[in-house]
């Protein structure tokens, strides 16, 4: 398994590779021979050990265990590499070598998993080619690199096997079908507002590249300072739209587009209502105009972190809403993080199917975990899945408040690298210390890879996790008969 591991890392690394050449040209024609010869030097970097190991390994299909091992080496390793051309220029100002690849590591990694943190003070003092490769590495991850090397070498059995945890939804009747329509119409989306941005104001190609690129996948954004310089009313509706289009369901872009459409799915009406609901209570509870709320409300649950009215100087409540949507998250199958609008409807449908049998005083026996196929199987339920998240956000929390911040201060920062929404509290800082940085990265990584995918990485036994689920299951149904029982015992009482 090892050694197909690494011949299908090896490929990425090439795909990676020829990604990274984009900028290259672009670098020589405007003179940047510093960006140039970083630039260059990482993609000498993924090709030639993209080469490497597929010379000495063999590609094979691989599983679902050593798909999900794959998966989180992919975004451990990828942004290993793709952190090249920041360790040589270091536009950090480091003081030390352990910083200077800290920092360009943590750039990497919030590249590559659409996150958004950056130690770059201000990102027009960077060449417009180093620019341009910090957004492909975010188109990389965000569209989905990984899951073009999936198409295009795994079978349509095994890719129907890792649906469920890579959050995947086949839109046809074929994953390879339907993920090369993926591109293209991202690959689409990406061309007519480069030039829709181009026509409303940002005349310089690169910057409109860059801006729709972070604006599709929700990475990098501009400050505040350069948001209000650049950003113009008409523009802000444009990027309003592509935030929408980049954090709902690809299947519902593709039967809108191909006029299949019969209905709007649940999962885009809660995520619509919630949008809906938040704007509002922020608009009420703020004062923010209607149109500013509307932004950063779908800002924040697609996981842009698109932040010009400064949501980290407004009150508890109005910051609460803006954490809360932002642990929502937008729809699966999507650029967004977080929860996602799938796992909470089946989290009430759960809730809601243990409610009426417990009402009923039925005896409710729990779903044992479902093969849905020889490969697939339904390792963690949805709620556990939640708790997990939870869970991780709430620890992660309480270890960072040993820098000195508030827990609630802590939450936020942790909550925006678990759901890759990049919004900082001013916290995260180029001199914060080296430890904090390292767990701000696995956080990010969780946040992108999944917990679901890390677990199945770590247990060398798959039941063990469906024992885990169950139990864990288990539990949560006898604390709602609990509730339950106690409510019709208050009614009895009353009577």
């Amino acid at each position: 398994m090892r050694r197909t591991l690494l011949a299908n890392l090896g490929f990425l690394f090439q795909i990676s590779g020829l990604l990274s050449i984009i900028p290259i040209p672009i670098a020589l024609y405007l003179g940047e021979h510093e960006a140039l010869a970083a630039i260059l030097l990482g993609c000498v970097c993924f090709l030639g050990l993209g080469f490497l190991l597929n010379a000495l390994c063999e590609r094979k299909d691989l599983d679902f265990k050593s798909s999900c091992i794959f998966i989180v080496l992919a975004f451990v390793l990828m942004p290993l590499i793709g952190s090249v051309p920041f360790i040589y220029l270091d536009p950090f100002n480091s003081t030390n070598p352990l910083d200077r690849f800290t920092n360009a590591y943590f750039e990497s990694i919030s590249g590559f998993t659409t996150t958004g943190f950056s130690f770059v003070s201000n990102s027009a003092s960077l060449p417009s080619s180093l620019l341009l490769y910090r957004s492909l590495i975010e188109l990389m991850g965000g569209v989905g690199i990984v899951f073009l090397l999936l198409v295009f070498f795994h079978s349509d059995d095994s890719l129907n096997s890792l649906s469920n945890t890579l959050g995947v939804e086949n839109c046809g009747e074929h994953f390879k079908k339907s993920f090369s329509i993926v591109f293209l119409i991202y690959s689409a989306f990406i061309a007519f507002f480069t030039i829709t941005l181009y026509i409303l104001g940002i005349r310089d190609v690169i910057s409109a590249v860059t801006l729709a690129i972070d604006t599709l996948t929700g990475g990098f954004s501009p400050s505040q300072v350069e948001f209000q310089n650049i950003i113009t009313f008409p523009m802000r509706i444009c990027l309003l739209l592509l935030m929408f289009l980049g954090s709902v369901n690809f299947s519902f872009i593709y039967h809108f587009i191909t006029r299949k459409l019969t209905k709007i799915p649940k999962e885009i009406q809660l995520y619509i209502l919630i949008i809906a609901t938040g704007s509002l209570l922020v608009t009420i509870l703020s004062g923010t105009n209607l149109f500013d709320s509307l932004f950063h409300v779908v800002s924040m649950s697609s996981s842009t972190g698109f932040d010009y009215i400064g949501i980290p100087k407004m009150s508890t409540t109005a910051m609460s809403i803006f954490f809360l949507i932002g642990l929502l998250g937008g729809c699966g199958f999507s650029m967004a993080g977080g929860i996602k609008m799938f796992r909470l409807l089946d989290f009430f449908r759960s809730v809601k199917n243990s409610v009426i049998e417990t009402v009923r005083e039925e005896e409710y026996i729990p779903v044992e975990p479902a093969v849905k196929d020889d490969n697939r199987v339904e390792v963690l339920t949805v709620d556990v899945s939640i708790i997990l998240f939870l869970g991780t956000l709430f620890v992660f929390s309480i270890l960072f408040t040993s820098i000195g911040v508030s827990f609630s201060d802590a939450l936020f920062e942790v909550g925006s690298a678990l759901t890759t929404n990049g919004v900082s509290m001013g916290v995260t800082t180029v001199s914060m210390p080296v430890g904090y940085k390292y767990l701000l990265m696995i956080a990010m990584i969780i946040g992108r890879v999944e917990i679901t995918a890390i677990l199945v990485s770590l247990y060398t036994q798959e039941h063990i996790l469906e024992e885990m689920s169950y139990n864990a299951r288990k539990r949560i149904e006898l604390l709602i008969r609990a509730i339950v029982d106690k409510l019709k015992f208050k009614k009895r009482h009353a009577r």
